[in-house]
């Protein structure tokens, strides 16, 4: 099973949770899944892109004055043990806002875009293909 079938599995399971510790405690695993999962975001700089391009999660965490300076971006555990923090201190109601944003990409981001990742547009060339024309080798 994919990261994206464990993500809409859980989030149609917390459909049915009326219990706010119970609603919290899977979202736990929501975000643990969501944030480490390679399938979704490639790099560590497009975690960070997400947020940035995201003001609902910007507005979360500067309700609960918690900044993610740029070192978090670095090790994607950091980043998690940053959030169950956020987690823990959140309204019931502030998590269930984030978890729309997390649906949309799980069932309809990730479909449409071939998940969130930041891809290379069909002119774009990146930055290693570059290197290599300009120093290949003459025959």
């Amino acid at each position: 099973m994919n990261d994206l079938e464990k993500l809409r599995n859980l989030l149609q399971s917390l459909k049915n949770v009326k219990n706010d510790d119970i609603y919290r405690s899977k979202a736990y695993s929501i975000y643990v899944i969501f944030l480490l999962s390679t399938e979704i975001f490639k790099n560590n700089i497009d975690v960070k892109d997400f947020f940035e391009k995201n003001p609902e999660f910007l507005l979360f965490i500067k309700k609960y004055k918690m900044e993610l300076k740029d070192y978090l971006f670095n090790s994607r555990t950091v980043l998690v043990g940053r959030f169950i923090r956020i987690i823990q201190k959140a309204e019931i109601a502030d998590l269930k806002a984030i978890m729309k944003v997390i649906q949309n990409i799980a069932f309809f981001e990730a479909k449409n875009t071939n998940l969130i990742n930041n891809k290379l547009k069909d002119n774009e060339e990146n930055y290693y293909d570059s290197l290599l024309k300009q120093f290949k080798r003459g025959n």
